[in-house]
């Protein structure tokens, strides 16, 4: 089973330490290869903050966490852990980021290590979450971000455009969201966001498409928010 495109996608569900609150929501994801409804989570940590996401069902048993501080209006990564289950899938990926000797390094199912420049900010497939939001919130309609490339090291440069505005349903109310759309030079991939401006920007929904296969992931729950 691919997990890839899967990894990067769920975890698409975060907030601003800063400007938004502490939530627990539960999201479903549906493509040709899994469907899973998993629950996500942010709160306070020893170590900063912690956002978190857990699914499961009869196929496979996921879990990632992210681990962050945040100065600045800027997140400041320490840590990404992907835990995948069965065993056999061997997606299991550890990557912390070392200030002190300056470098990112991987370790588990792809091991790479890469010097972290100063002038570069690079985030994780979940944190870089928390900058969307933060932006789209200081409506910032156009911008680009760096997301650590998790197979080979280094990073990815994607941008991010708002394309306009829609009414959205959620819990049987309209709900007012602002559309934004993901690409990337010389990929064909394009993604989708969904943000409620009453949930402070929350996604409701996200629709991933590539040539080869549509993901879509929505907001099921709110169990808890602010």
């Amino acid at each position: 089973m691919k997990f890839n495109l899967f990894i990067l996608f769920i975890l698409v569900y975060s907030v601003n330490a800063v400007e938004l609150p502490y939530y627990e929501a539960k999201y479903k994801f549906e493509s040709d290869e899994i469907n899973i409804t998993g629950i996500r989570k942010f709160n306070k940590s020893s170590e900063g903050y912690k956002i978190e996401f857990q699914a499961s069902n009869l196929i496979a048993g996921m879990n990632f966490s992210s681990l962050f501080s945040f100065k600045d209006y800027k997140v400041i990564p320490s840590s990404y852990d992907v835990k995948i289950k069965p065993k056999f899938l061997d997606r299991d990926q550890f990557i912390e980021f070392d200030y002190v000797n300056n470098q990112v390094v991987s370790k588990g199912s792809n091991k790479w290590s890469e010097i972290l420049s100063k002038d570069v900010l690079i985030m994780d497939p979940l944190n870089v979450q928390i900058m969307i939001r933060t932006l789209v919130k200081r409506n910032k309609t156009e911008f680009s971000l760096n997301i650590v490339d998790m197979q080979k090291g280094g990073y990815k440069e994607y941008n991010f455009e708002v394309i306009g505005n829609e009414k959205c349903a959620y819990n049987q109310e309209e709900i007012d969201c602002i559309v934004l759309q993901r690409s990337r030079k010389g990929s064909n991939r394009k993604v989708t966001y969904f943000l409620m401006e009453k949930y402070e920007y929350m996604f409701l929904k996200i629709i991933d498409i590539n040539p080869e296969r549509k993901n879509t992931l929505n907001l099921v729950e709110i169990l808890s928010f602010g």
